[in-house]
């Protein structure tokens, strides 16, 4: 688990490592934690898989954390930011640039137990991978990249910008079971499964995915898909 410290205070940046270190034992993932002094530097280091996780101070000389955020939402979107700050006045606006959390100074060892085993357990759910034959290889997509599978003539796995079909000669279901074993994946009908973590809305009978994808549900699964959607997006989302 990668961590970066964002904050122009080495003292508050001190504090935090300390923290961390502490719940250390409790993390079954190796810890790497990475200070800056400024977001300018850290952004010279970011790429979309280089941080699980940072905590951005949000009063900072030069770019400020919301800007950096901004950036880091766009650029490692799989990169969970939490907001430091010794004022409220912009929790409305972290949570809208998707913050998973807004502390406020000073850091405590409890404040930081409240969030640490989420961010754990998102890092785990980043590295699972669904195994495919395309074309003549084989290949490991993130289940977090997968917005969801549809049955055709063959299995088509759909991303956010590209549609893979798998060569496999397995049947839908074999290839989708292990999606179907993530709580994040629900079959809304008969060949189509879906990431409900990629999911903005259901309007009618289908799902409105983030590509702006129209996903139908059937019918007699239509209250079932609902009630589950509704559950996982307080559960997980909000």
């Amino acid at each position: 688990m990668k961590i970066a410290i964002i904050d122009d205070s080495a003292t508050d940046r001190e504090v935090l490592v300390t923290l961390i270190n502490k719940k250390k034992k409790k993390i079954n993932l190796p810890v790497d934690i990475i200070e800056f002094s400024c977001a300018e530097s850290f952004l010279t280091t970011l790429e979309p898989d280089t941080y699980n996780l940072c905590f951005m101070d949000i009063f900072m000389d030069g770019m400020n954390g919301m800007e950096a955020s901004q950036i880091v939402h766009k650029a490692a979107p799989d990169c969970m930011v939490i907001f430091l700050s010794s004022s409220d006045q912009y929790i409305g606006e972290g949570y809208r640039v998707r913050a998973l959390r807004y502390l406020l100074k000073p850091i405590t060892a409890e404040k930081i137990q409240e969030f640490l085993p989420e961010c754990v357990e998102r890092v785990v759910l980043s590295q699972r991978r669904l195994s495919v034959s395309i074309g003549r290889k084989e290949r490991q997509i993130p289940f977090s990249k997968i917005l969801y599978a549809l049955s055709s003539s063959k299995t088509e796995i759909h991303l956010l910008n590209n549609v893979f079909t798998v060569s496999s000669r397995q049947t839908f279901a074999q290839i989708t079971a292990p999606l179907l074993a993530d709580y994040r994946f629900i079959s809304c009908g008969r060949g189509v499964v879906v990431n409900m973590a990629h999911t903005l809305k259901i309007d009618k009978d289908c799902f409105i995915m983030e590509n702006g994808d129209r996903v139908p549900i059937s019918r007699r699964r239509l209250s079932d898909v609902t009630d589950r959607f509704i559950d996982f997006q307080f559960e997980y989302l909000i």
